[in-house]
C-alpha cells in the first residue's frame, strides 16, 4: 500500500528528467528505472489491499502520464493492470479508447498478449463490445508457436461477447471458430485439424480440462435460443465459468436470451396473461415485471385480471426507409382485407349468433 504512493510521487520526476534531456551517469537514470517500476506497480497491486486504494494511491494517473500512445511498453500494460484491478475501467477507457499502439521490435510476447487481453478487459467492463471483441481477436491473431493459456482465455471470452453481441444475426460457426488471421498454433488448437470446429468438442483429451467444448455448447444454446439448455450447460459447468472469471459474463448471455424471448413474444402477441409469462420465463411475477422493464424497445403495461400490454417500441433509425415502406404497404394491405372480412355475410351472422366479432381465423 505504501509503495505505489512513493512510486506515484517519483514518476513526475522522471518526467522531467526525460524533458530535460539529461544524460545518463554510472547509475540508471529515472526515465531508464520506469519498466523495472512498472512492473513492480502490477506486482503491488495485485496483492494491495484493500482495492480502493490503488486508486487513492494515484499510481493510475501517473502511469497514464508516462505510458505509450505508440508503442506497446510495460507501463501501457501496467496502467491497465491496475485499472482492472481498481475497477476503474471508464477512466481507462477513456485514456485507450483512440489509441492502437503497436509493438516495438523486441518487444516480449508475454507483453503484446496482456496489453490487448487487459484492455479487451477494460472495454467489456464498459460495455464497449466492439472494442473488446477487437482486442481478443488481436490476441488470437499474434504469431505463436503454442497456444498460451491467454489466449485460450482471450478465445472464451470473446465467444460470450459474440454471444451477446452477434445473437443469431450471423452462422453459429461464427461465433466458435478462430478469427480470420488467427495464429496458427491457436487454429490447430481450437480446431484439432478439422474443417468445422464443432468437432472439437468431440476430442475429449484435448479440450476438456480446458473446458473448450463447454464454451462451444454453451455458444451453441445461445445461438439457437434455447435458454432451458443454456441454463443448464451453465449450471453443470458453473465450476469452469468461475474459474474462468466468466461466470457473470455468461449470465449476461442468459439475460440476453430471456430478453430476445420477450421480444419475440411481443412481436406475436399484444395482450397476454403475467401468469403464462412469468412460466415460460421461470420466474415469478414480480420477477418477470423486473425483467420486463429491463428490455430495451419493449413498452409494457400491467393491465386488469393479471393481463398484460405488450408493444415494441421502433427507432426511426432502426428501420430503413425501404423497410418502413413495405411495412406501411403491408398494414395498408392488412386494413383492406379487415374491411373486405368485416363485410361477408359469414361473419354477420357469427357476429349476430355470437354477439361478438370473431377473435380470429379459427372463429371462422
Amino acid at each position: 500500500t505504501l509503495f505505489l504512493p512513493a512510486v506515484a510521487k517519483h514518476i513526475p520526476a522522471a518526467i522531467s528528467e526525460a524533458q530535460n534531456q539529461r544524460q545518463p551517469g554510472d547509475h540508471l537514470s529515472l526515465v531508464q528505472l520506469i519498466p523495472i517500476l512498472a512492473d513492480l506497480v502490477g506486482r503491488a497491486a495485485t496483492i494491495c489491499r484493500p482495492r480502493s486504494a490503488i486508486s487513492k494511491s494515484g499510481i493510475l494517473v501517473a502511469l497514464a502520464k508516462v505510458r505509450s500512445a505508440t508503442t506497446v511498453s510495460s507501463a501501457n500494460v501496467e496502467f491497465l493492470q491496475c485499472a482492472l484491478l481498481a475497477g476503474q475501467y471508464r477512466f481507462a477507457s477513456r485514456i485507450v479508447r483512440d489509441e492502437w499502439p503497436k509493438p516495438e521490435k523486441g518487444t516480449s510476447l508475454s507483453l503484446i498478449l496482456r496489453y490487448f487481453y487487459l484492455r479487451g478487459m477494460i472495454h467489456l467492463g464498459c460495455d464497449e463490445f466492439q472494442l473488446a471483441i477487437r482486442c481478443f481477436w488481436t490476441v488470437l491473431s499474434v504469431p505463436c508457436d503454442v497456444a498460451s493459456a491467454i489466449a485460450v482465455d482471450a478465445w472464451k471470452k470473446l465467444v460470450l461477447t459474440k454471444c451477446l453481441v452477434l445473437q443469431d444475426s450471423v452462422p453459429f460457426e461464427s461465433l466458435v471458430s478462430p478469427p480470420v488471421g488467427a495464429s496458427l498454433a491457436i487454429a490447430r488448437f481450437l480446431t484439432q485439424s478439422s474443417a468445422n470446429p464443432i468437432d472439437a468438442a468431440a476430442n475429449v483429451d484435448t479440450h476438456d480440462h480446458l473446458g473448450v467444448s463447454a464454451y462451444i455448447d454453451l455458444a451453441k444454446a445461445s445461438h439457437s435460443g434455447d435458454r432451458q439448455e443454456f441454463a443448464k450447460i451453465l449450471k453443470d459447468n458453473a465450476d469452469l465459468f468461475t474459474a474462468d472469471h466468466n461466470y457473470g459474463l455468461a449470465e449476461r448471455v442468459s439475460s440476453d436470451l430471456e430478453y430476445r424471448y420477450i421480444l419475440h413474444t411481443a412481436s406475436v402477441y399484444k395482450i397476454l396473461p403475467l401468469a403464462k409469462l412469468a412460466t415460460d420465463l421461470d420466474k415469478s411475477e414480480d420477477e418477470t415485471l423486473v425483467i420486463l422493464g429491463q428490455v430495451d424497445g419493449l413498452k409494457f403495461q400491467h393491465i386488469n385480471d393479471g393481463m398484460l400490454s405488450l408493444e415494441i417500441i421502433y427507432d426511426s433509425e432502426e428501420l430503413p426507409t425501404e423497410d418502413l415502406t413495405r411495412l406501411m404497404q403491408v398494414t395498408e394491405h392488412i386494413r383492406k382485407l379487415d374491411v373486405t372480412l368485416a363485410g361477408t355475410s359469414q361473419y354477420q351472422a357469427t357476429k349476430a349468433e355470437a354477439g361478438r366479432p370473431p377473435r380470429g381465423v379459427d372463429d371462422f
